[in-house]
């Protein structure tokens, strides 16, 4: 048997140099490297090729890492991810949970909010003015007004809020009661100022939520209170309307152009109109929505040609400029004389008046519509002179005879016959009213006409102390004061409140006219 030598540089053994041909049925097949395409080199060493086996090793190991790293990189991306959707879905399982529970207090807030809704409506009383028929029936005319304001209201409601069921109607209406009383006398609105009193508390007592309130007499205290009323109103969560009726004022058009700021509360304001709206509020209206009370509110101004006093001193005022009120003497006998007093009635009325001014006196008539000044005890003019007598004390002060004979009795009976005063004691002609609510039938005997008289001097004279008005039918100072005392029994509730009381009684001098 032959024998082979491996370590022979000859040896060439089919079975060590070449691989077989599993695939062929015959013999071996060529030897292919790994890796490579073609035959391997028959020269090529064992070592050679263990080192080309080797690399390829070094190869399919670099692969195994690298899809290992790619393994790994990829299973904590993975598990990032499934982290992630985790934390995702305990989030979303907690907001679930507090959307249901904020949705929840939404409905109880809601709830709280529509369980007591209401509509505010804030006007200026001084600038919006009720209709002369209104006012003309004092107490009855203001709770009729009320109702017309509630019907009105509750109308709006239940066309542009249908959300609301039954809202609750506050209206808040804000003047200077006392300005606004002389003015409705002047232009001659009412007859006497407690006509206004009386309107005022009529529609106060109308509705429980319905007041008029008396902003006093500090300038621009009407504005300020309705605006600090608008603004609260505004934002308060129960309040789902304002109507607001304001005047054309600089002071209003710039309280509307800073709340069209805030687009959130555009929808809850609705603009009153009565008067025509001016420049300054017509820039702004068209943001608003706008609303209008008919028969409720005037829809014109007072005309200055109705801005005259009533009675025998028509002729004079007509022709004489504007006059500033001036508050009553005090009884000290002091006054201060370092300023220039202020214009007055009895100052302008020093001066004669024009002809033209003095009307020809009616036949079998003795009255006089030329007033004389309290300075000068002479007549005007010898025309106009009638013989009559105004009583004044030290001060000047007017003083009217009180008869304190008259029984409180019969004062009591004729103040409830609701007996005319001016067609009664002035004369038929001066009452021009056609909505006079008081009696022009009653067949007055001269002694009831005293005591109607002595009736008439309960209510204040606009002109106060100051009044030049011999044939005044009304009061100059309070029937119930007694000299010596700054008040009266009536206190703060006395009609002459201001004026009126602890007047020196004692006549020192006369004004004849």
């Amino acid at each position: 048997m032959a024998r082979y030598d491996p370590f022979s540089p000859t040896f060439d053994h089919p079975l060590l140099n070449s691989s077989p041909d599993y695939g062929s049925r015959h013999g071996f097949r060529p030897s292919r490297a790994i890796g490579e395409i073609g035959l391997v080199d028959p020269q090529m060493s064992f070592r050679e090729r263990n080192k080309r086996l080797r690399s390829l090793d070094d190869e399919k190991n670099q692969l195994i890492e690298d899809l290992l790293y790619q393994l790994e990189t990829t299973q904590n991306q993975l598990d990032r991810l499934q982290l992630d959707h985790s934390r995702e879905v305990a989030y979303n399982r907690d907001n679930q949970i507090r959307e249901s529970s904020l949705n929840e207090q939404i409905l109880q807030v809601k709830k709280i909010m529509d369980r007591n809704p209401f509509i505010t409506v804030l006007i200026d009383g001084d600038n919006i003015l009720f209709t002369k028929e209104l006012l003309y029936k004092g107490e009855r005319g203001g709770r009729e007004a009320a109702n017309l304001i509630f019907d009105m209201v509750h109308t709006f409601a239940t066309n542009n809020l249908h959300h609301l069921d039954s809202p609750k109607i506050i209206v808040r209406i804000y003047a200077d009661v006392r300005s606004m009383s002389e003015t409705l006398v002047r232009c001659k609105i009412i007859e006497r100022p407690l006509m206004f009193e009386e309107f005022v508390r009529g529609l106060n007592s109308a509705h429980p939520l319905f007041d008029f309130i008396d902003a006093g007499a500090r300038p621009n205290a009407t504005k300020e209170k309705l605006s600090g009323q608008f603004q609260t109103s505004l934002y308060d969560c129960h309040c789902h309307q304002v109507i607001l009726g304001c005047s054309s004022d600089g002071h209003y058009a710039s309280l509307l152009e800073d709340t069209t700021k805030d687009s959130t509360v555009l929808d809850h304001i609705t603009l009153l109109e009565s008067i025509p709206f001016e420049k300054t509020l017509a820039a702004v209206k068209d943001r608003f929505k706008t609303i209008k009370f008919d028969n409720v509110f005037r829809t014109t101004k007072l005309c200055n040609s109705q801005a005259l006093p009533k009675g025998p001193l028509q002729a004079v005022t007509a022709t004489l400029p504007a006059l500033s009120r001036v508050e009553s003497n005090t009884t000290n006998g002091t006054a201060s004389s370092s300023s220039t007093p202020a214009m007055t009635w009895a100052s302008l009325t020093a001066q004669p008046a024009p002809a033209a001014a003095v009307p020809a006196p009616k036949a079998g008539s003795t009255r006089t519509s030329t007033p004389t000044s309290l300075k000068s005890p002479e007549p005007i003019s010898a025309a106009a002179s009638s013989g009559k007598v105004i009583d004044r004390n030290r001060l000047g002060q007017r003083i009217d005879k009180v008869d304190s004979t008259i029984p409180n009795y019969e004062i009591q009976r004729i103040k409830k016959l609701k007996l005319c005063n001016i067609y009664y004691l002035q004369g038929p002609e001066y009452c021009t009213s056609n909505n006079c609510s008081h009696s022009h039938t009653y067949p007055l005997s001269k002694g009831e006409r005293n005591v109607l008289r002595e009736v008439a001097r309960m209510t204040p004279c606009y002109y106060k102390m100051e009044c030049s008005d011999p044939d005044c039918i009304y009061g100059h100072r309070c029937p119930q004061n007694d000299p010596n005392r700054q008040d009266c029994w009536y206190g703060d509730k006395c009609r002459f409140i201001g004026f009126g009381h602890g007047i020196d009684t004692r006549v020192v001098k006369t004004t004849k006219v």
